[in-house]
């Protein structure tokens, strides 16, 4: 039989209003491997003069490449110790993400997510937890996300 730790006996391995922040800056060579390896073949992500003929002012970054740093981050942060020092462990249940402006390389982009809550599930063993993120550029509001993960205490 399978213990299930409720909430009464430890509280969530998160607190809302933790937030975490990544600054990333992708050069010409990291968009264009960032694309390869997600399989992403457009040409505004591999040819400078494809995207500026589309009127961009250089190469833009794959979505699938943004939002798997976006996403990816998510899971650094929970499988590291929480704040008061205690193991814990992350599993991705969901994202919605959404993109509202294309990333150019060469720019500095600030991903930020913000634990909005975290409830007890029992049938998961784990506090599902939701997130929301914004993505910024000196340009703005590039990509928006929603998580859904499950934490535990490891």
């Amino acid at each position: 039989m399978t213990a299930h730790c409720s909430p009464g006996e430890r509280p969530p391995p998160t607190e809302v209003g933790e937030t975490f922040t990544l600054l990333v800056r992708l050069s010409d060579d990291e968009v264009r491997a960032g694309a390869r390896l997600v399989h992403d073949l457009n040409p505004f992500h591999h040819d400078l003069a494809a995207a500026c003929a589309a009127g961009y002012p250089g190469l833009i970054a794959s979505g699938a490449h943004t939002g798997a740093i976006f996403m990816g981050m998510t899971a650094t942060h929970f499988s590291s110790p929480a704040r008061d020092g205690s193991p814990r462990s992350i599993l991705g249940l969901g994202f919605d993400i959404r993109f509202r402006k294309v990333v150019l390389a060469d720019e500095d982009i600030t991903f930020r997510w913000t634990v909005e809550s975290s409830l007890w599930k029992p049938s998961l063993n784990g506090y599902v937890t939701r997130s929301i993120g914004e993505v910024h550029t000196p340009r703005g509001l590039v990509l928006t996300g929603v998580s859904n993960l499950l934490l535990r205490h490891a």
